[in-house]
């Protein structure tokens, strides 16, 4: 447990309740969730692509639906790491932005779990 000196004098902090504790776990973990995870394959973005095609791909459609259902929502893309990955995020945050989504409301974070895929998670802030 961690002295705190006020004075010269060492105070101990009052001792937390398992149930403030428990509290205090829940709240912190509140901010922000991920409802759902879609992906995005790289054999689907290889196709060439138009408007037309990206607001009607099942993936891209759920997630933005989800994401205008949830006014204080963003939209997390992962990509795989490396130049080829930041390239394909790149070229689909542009289209998401030419299509009418707001920039900010987009989140893009390397790292995706598989190397041809984009995940898109629509992330909830509970505040």
């Amino acid at each position: 447990m961690a002295a705190v000196f006020l004075n010269h004098k060492c105070y101990y902090p009052l001792p937390m309740s398992p149930l403030i504790r428990l509290f205090l776990l829940v709240v912190i973990s509140l901010p922000a969730h991920a409802a759902q995870v879609w992906t995005l394959e790289a054999t689907d973005w290889a196709r060439p692509r138009h408007g037309e095609w990206l607001v009607a791909h099942p993936p891209l459609l759920e997630a933005v639906q989800s994401l205008q259902q949830q006014p204080h929502s963003t939209l997390r893309l992962r990509y795989p790491g490396g130049d080829e990955g930041q390239l394909w995020v790149g070229e689909l945050q542009a289209w998401l932005v030419a299509l009418g989504l707001e920039s900010e409301r987009i989140e893009v974070l390397p790292g995706g779990s598989s190397v041809g895929t984009i995940q898109l998670e629509v992330i909830t802030d509970l505040r």
